[in-house]
């Protein structure tokens, strides 16, 4: 309305003098940035941004991160900025950061961009990289580095050599007072300098002294105002004088003195023998010089090599300073230091890495200096990969995340005496070392999370992995990784259990922890966060109550529901029965007998094995399952932005579940025209009821589209495991006729050929039992089980699994384990037999997962598994067709599913 009334003075104006000119083009600047810059429903609060330049003046250039602080108290821990052209949220306090930085850890890796950025490093090198080329250079770097000592004892060696000169240097002072920012400084430099340049430099070296005090004071310049304005004027500030001017020479100078440290490798470098970072950069420019995106190339390698050189001297440099500040202000702290040094190391010999733990107060003093000097209070900013929910809040894709560092080394919840310099925040009652949550200095990221293979960027381990070996090659893993292992599919890492005692125990003892679901696009893109299977926290468990409580009411798991099934084994039977013993493929024929079991529950009618839509329905049924486990559906989990606009499998997945969606949709629709809720026919009239009862709790999830979810799930749920393991059945038993004949041996012993078996001669047909478990058992038909989702931060084994963290419980490794079967890659019914050929229950027979999402269909499975499979063997003599081979090869999607076979039965 607003927009319309300034339009419309503007269509009066009499358009006769260039004020007039300029003053609507200015307006027209006005509106464009108001509409450009709208922020989003439901995004954070904060102080409202001047046009153009945002809320730089809002903030206090020489003390920001208290003015942060300071300003979380009004708008919150989450709150928003407009930092020149950067919408900019602030994050506040331990738990938050934690959330945003560790937990969601994949979403905010990014690093935002701006013009000064792009003006002194182009976004080039280790630091300020994003995509591809960062993770390829900062894996490069990384192992480089650890290469030449980082994180390893030989490179306690070269700072115990540089403490010496520095040692040497101050002795020289002779006790007179002295800056000693510098020798601290050229000290801490010269360790990174070993590493790239090869050398350490002299602290009388001019030419390198003059290049620490550019780089102190470029990293001065950075937080002025002046540079906040060159992010939102550039041409303008381009064509001023100001510190910005000082900034970029600084930084000229500094690429320059590297470049000439890089030519000077040039000249003698020999790939066969690196001596440090510059040496191996040069040979993994000759070896990815096709791969242009990786960004090895000279100019960034001297932008790495500035990033390696600006992070290895300044906060560990500035950190030492303030360290010698805090030991004059105190100096009985000093001197409890020194007394333990004098105790645990004495004056004859230097201390090494070994004596920390020996030497709790003095590491205490140490983290104290650091949580204290707080010397990165609002860390490196991140970026937001995506469109992501952080508590409430909704923060669009490319928003400049501020990690305020500030609130949390000075959190009141966190620490003892929060704003003094205490080192008993770093000890126990005990007075041994311990480091609080809290302690995160240098920003946050996931730690002790599990290991695994080696990672490419973007496609993660799939250059591991043949998809349809992906359960056998996770085993192969963990003999490698250990029972508690983390792959990478594309997206997030995902932890892997193997072996039975450790899923049992995971899954058991850390049941509430494990109840969610991981929210992946595809699934969310065919049902939300709708049905039985997808849903997670309140929701899930008002649906798997009343679906349980329900389905039982009309005999799930009772004798009540045995002549159902008696029934549909006559109709199963006489189908076959038309064949006349030609070979026929019996897949669908099983999936329509057992989906009609659960289509009387759900939606109250069988269907006839004669019924095309209907068998159509089941195809698509099976296509959908084998798609959603292909790679195609990893790739769109991925890329889902991506893989929404192209062609592929994928998209027919989608056509062929909205098929199955639409089924369900006409029975609801056909249900709810004739309803009563005083009879309740079947599961869909109860829901209907339910609906009617919970109205006002909408977050239960009783509506009619997760009536439709719900059904699907059921409908689906019901008929692919089941029928897949009777697929597998069929076809162990023309592999193996031996074992069919002692089957049919033992059901003609207790049953006889004058009635249908019952779930009563269960018992007594203990074999036949044993050989129904053990197909089963090496069907093993949901090798990977479906993943859960961690519901808080888990501790599984020695591991840290972040909230959010998929989890997968590899059934392969369970009904594989060699330590808990006699033959464990053999069909073999003596598994589940004891030495008097009585049938016995092992603790590792899983097929149906355990935990808070065990299958809730067990039950009905196992009735329908005896009693289809125990009827068709009475009636029938099943074979392979003339001259066929049995194959046992499969296909992995969602189920591992054997590949379309025939076979023959003939009566008996």
């Amino acid at each position: 309305m607003v927009l319309g009334n300034i339009l419309s003075s503007l269509a009066s104006v009499q358009w006769t003098d260039v004020g007039t000119v300029l003053l609507m083009f200015f307006i027209f600047l006005l509106i464009s940035y108001h509409l450009r810059n709208r922020k989003p429903r439901n995004y954070p609060p904060g102080p409202t941004p001047l046009p153009f330049i945002g809320n730089v003046f809002n903030l206090d250039a020489k003390q920001p991160h208290i003015h942060l602080t300071k300003m979380s108290a009004q708008y919150g821990n989450i709150f928003s900025l407009r930092l020149g052209s950067l919408n900019t949220v602030v994050v506040n306090t331990y738990s938050l950061v934690k959330k945003a930085l560790i937990d969601h850890a994949n979403i905010f890796t990014g690093r935002p961009t701006n013009d000064v950025l792009k003006r002194i490093i182009k976004c080039q090198g280790v630091t300020f990289n994003n995509g591809y080329s960062w993770k390829q250079q900062r894996r490069f770097t990384l192992s480089t580095l650890k290469y030449f000592g980082v994180g390893k004892r030989s490179l306690e060696v070269i700072i115990m050599e540089e403490y010496k000169f520095l040692h040497q240097t101050i002795m020289e002072t002779n006790g007179l007072p002295f800056d000693p920012h510098y020798f601290i400084n050229n000290a801490v430099s010269n360790i990174i300098c070993n590493m790239v340049f090869g050398r350490r430099f002299e602290y009388t070296d001019q030419r390198f002294l003059n290049m620490l005090s550019l780089m102190s004071k470029a990293l001065k310049l950075q937080t002025s105002v002046w540079i906040q304005l060159y992010s939102v004027f550039p041409y303008v500030m381009d064509l001023l004088p100001g510190p910005h001017k000082d900034l970029f020479s600084c930084f000229h100078q500094v690429c320059a003195f590297i470049k000439e440290e890089v030519d000077k490798h040039y000249a003698d470098w020999d790939p066969s023998s690196p001596r440090d970072f510059i040496d191996c950069y040069l040979t993994e420019i000759q070896k990815r010089k096709d791969d242009l995106e990786a960004g090895f190339h000279e100019e960034g390698l001297q932008y790495a090599v500035l990033d390696l050189f600006v992070a290895g001297t300044e906060t560990t440099s500035t950190t030492l300073l303030w360290a010698f500040v805090y030991m004059m202000k105190y100096p009985e702290i000093q001197e409890k230091v020194q007394e333990e040094i004098d105790k645990v190391v004495g004056r004859s010999r230097r201390p090494n890495i070994d004596d920390r733990p020996s030497m709790p107060y003095t590491d205490a003093v140490i983290h104290e200096v650091q949580r204290m000097g707080n010397v990165v209070p609002l860390s490196v900013p991140r970026m937001t990969n995506e469109d992501t929910i952080l508590e409430s809040y909704y923060i669009p894709k490319g928003t400049q995340i501020i990690p305020n560092l500030t609130s949390v080394l000075f959190d009141q919840t966190k620490w003892k005496s929060p704003y003094s310099f205490d080192p008993q925040n770093f000890l126990n009652d005990q007075s041994k070392f311990e480091k609080p949550e809290a302690f995160i200095p240098f920003s946050a990221a996931p730690k002790n999370f599990p290991p695994g293979p080696w990672s490419l960027p973007i496609i993660g381990d799939l250059h591991h992995i043949e998809h349809n070996k992906i359960h056998l090659q996770v085993a192969k893993f963990a003999e490698k990784y250990g029972d508690i292992l983390s792959i990478r599919f594309l997206g997030p890492r995902i932890v892997m259990l193997n072996g039975y005692k450790r899923v049992k125990e995971v899954y058991l003892q850390q049941g509430d922890n494990l109840a969610d679901r991981p929210v992946l696009p595809m699934i969310y893109d065919i049902a939300e966060d709708k049905g039985l299977i997808g849903a997670s926290g309140y929701k899930w468990k008002h649906q798997r109550r009343f679906a349980l409580s329900t389905l039982r009411n009309f005999g799930l798991g009772k004798k009540s529901l045995e002549p159902s099934i008696h029934l549909e084994c006559c109709f199963l039977n006489e189908t076959i029965s038309n064949e006349n013993g030609r070979p026929f493929n019996p897949q669908i024929l099983l999936n329509n007998a057992v989906s009609n079991v659960i289509c009387v529950l759900v939606f109250g009618n069988r269907f006839e094995y004669s019924d095309n839509d209907f068998q159509n329905l089941l195809k698509n049924i099976n296509e959908a399952v084998y798609l959603d486990g292909s790679i195609w559906a990893q790739l769109y989990n991925m890329f889902p932005w991506l893989m929404r606009q192209l062609p592929g499998p994928h998209k027919k997945s989608f056509a062929l579940w909205q098929n199955v969606i639409d089924f369900a949709r006409e029975k609801v629709n056909a249900h709810r025209v004739d309803y009563d809720p005083s009879n309740p026919r079947d599961y869909i009239d109860c829901f209907l009821a339910e609906m009617e009862k919970l109205e006002d709790d909408t977050a239960a999830g009783f509506d009619v589209e997760n009536l439709c979810i719900c059904a699907l799930d059921l409908f689906v749920a019901g008929t692919e495991t089941t029928s897949t393991t009777l697929y597998w059945g069929l076809l162990y038993m023309i592999k193996y006729p031996e074992i069919q004949v002692k089957v049919q041996e033992e059901i003609d012993r207790v049953v006889g050929g004058s009635r249908q078996p019952s779930l009563s001669d269960r018992d007594n047909m203990p074999y036949t039992n044993a050989v129904i478990h053990e197909i089963q058992r090496i069907g093993n038909i949901a090798p990977l089980n479906l993943p859960r989702a961690t519901v808080e931060d888990t501790q599984i084994g020695k591991y840290s699994i972040p909230k959010g963290t998929a989890v997968i419980g590899s059934l392969t490794s369970v009904l594989f384990d060699e330590s808990e079967w006699e033959t464990p890659h053999s069909f073999n019914p003596g598994h589940f037999l004891d030495a008097e050929g009585k049938f016995r229950k092992r603790d590792a027979f899983l097929p149906f997962s355990l935990g808070k999402r065990v299958c809730p269909g067990e039950q009905l499975a196992r009735m329908e598994l005896f009693l289809f499979f125990s009827s068709l063997l009475q009636r029938f003599n099943f074979s392979s067709p003339a001259g066929v081979e049995p194959s046992m090869d499969y296909r992995l999607g969602t189920t591992r599913c054997p590949l379309p076979y025939k076979l023959c039965a003939v009566l008996r």
